[in-house]
């Protein structure tokens, strides 16, 4: 396993070192981060400050910060001695309103919605007491009638299939292409070494396999923190932010599952692309070398992408246990509560044989092409060889 290692390490340097992996990741982690934020930050601050003048200001000063707790909001609220200095204070933006003797609202421009709605309610409720205390009502009895039970609240579980859908939409593009980015890095870096005839001088210290799951290993593990940064950072904002709060039940697992799918993804495409790429010599024909990985990988989203709608289908069901469909299918019936985990065990467990024999089956055709250089080497050929 020491020249694997060596390999996944040579990759992890080289490449994760390069300025266009680091400006990608950094861009992604703060893509991802604004994006996350971004609702919270159009939505403005929940702080306000506001003056009360004359009539009723003590009970207003005591009253609104209070009802402001209510609605997660803050508002400081501040006696002042004269309507002229409320005046002055709002015009100069000291304060975002004032109330006056409780009848009038000052401000520059418009007030919240909430909070316009929040100080009324508080005006009429203190304006109420006060006039029938005028009347000639005692205080306690008015109190007393005025206080009342707050509703009770009873929630029903909300039908969140539409958003489970979306969220598993999203989950099968970020698999796909973050899949399939790092696997095109495989094939490239394939060809290049053989291209450059470096692979020889490799191989003469390495095994074939060493090489190629080297290879795999480090581009991976480069293409899992490309991966896990930005999530990392959209959880911890959308944590932040209460983002995360807005979204259906039970989708942190659905998160976790789909990294270990993408792992299961890559694993099995890379190898692939390591195979069918050491068929060629130049990189001008490792398009057409990998041209069979393209297909299917387009093959497996574009099923993906149908009954990411229907994930309780048939056709969706059976699928998310045949490799590579079950990369992205089975996380889809995840997201929408349709995969129990024996399931997605079985299904798991069947990817990961997937990937070993396609490791193997991968290389054996690296090991009998890697060598050859000129023409694009037939795949008949290779096995024709063996036999």
């Amino acid at each position: 396993m020491r020249g694997m290692w060596m390999v996944a390490r040579r990759e992890i340097i080289v490449r994760g070192t390069s300025k266009s992996y680091l400006i990608g990741l950094i861009a992604s982690v703060v893509l991802v981060g604004l994006i996350t934020m971004l609702p919270n930050l159009l939505q403005g601050g929940s702080e306000y400050s506001a003056a009360v003048v004359g009539t009723d200001s003590e009970a207003l000063a005591e009253a609104i910060p209070a009802a402001g707790e209510t609605v997660d909001t803050k508002i400081e609220v501040t006696e002042l001695d004269s309507v002229a200095a409320a005046e002055k204070a709002v015009k100069n933006d000291e304060y975002d309103f004032a109330i006056i003797d409780n009848e009038t609202v000052m401000s520059t421009g418009s007030i919240n919605q909430d909070v316009d709605a929040l100080i009324s309610s508080v005006h009429q409720s203190i304006a109420s007491q006060r006039q029938l205390t005028e009347a000639g009502f005692d205080a306690n009895e008015v109190n007393q009638a005025l206080q009342v039970d707050p509703l009770e609240k009873e929630t029903f579980e909300s039908d969140d299939a539409a958003a489970r859908q979306g969220i598993a939409y999203f989950v099968v593009i970020i698999l796909f292409f973050m899949v399939m980015m790092p696997t095109m890095y495989v094939a490239s870096g394939v060809v290049e070494e053989k291209s450059s005839r470096i692979v020889e001088i490799l191989l003469s210290s390495l095994k074939t396999w060493q090489l190629l799951c080297g290879k795999v290993l480090g581009l991976g593990v480069l293409g899992f923190i490309n991966l896990v940064a930005p999530i990392s950072v959209g959880l911890v904002a959308g944590k932040a932010t209460g983002a995360l709060d807005m979204l259906p039940s039970g989708l942190a697992s659905t998160v976790l599952t789909a990294l270990i799918w993408w792992v299961l993804g890559f694993s099995f495409f890379a190898a692939m692309a390591g195979s069918l790429a050491s068929l060629v010599s130049r990189q001008e024909d490792m398009n057409s070398a990998i041209g069979p990985i393209t297909m299917l990988m387009i093959a497996v989203y574009a099923v993906a992408s149908v009954y990411v709608w229907m994930p309780t289908e048939t056709v969706a069901r059976v699928l998310s246990f045949v490799p590579p469909f079950s990369m992205l299918l089975m996380p889809v019936r995840d997201a929408a509560g349709d995969a129990p985990w024996w399931q997605q065990t079985i299904s798991g467990v069947l990817m990961a044989a997937g990937c070993v024999a396609m490791f193997m089956i991968g290389s054996f055709i690296y090991r009998r092409s890697i060598m050859l250089t000129g023409s694009k080497v037939k795949l008949s050929q290779v096995f024709k060889k063996a036999a």
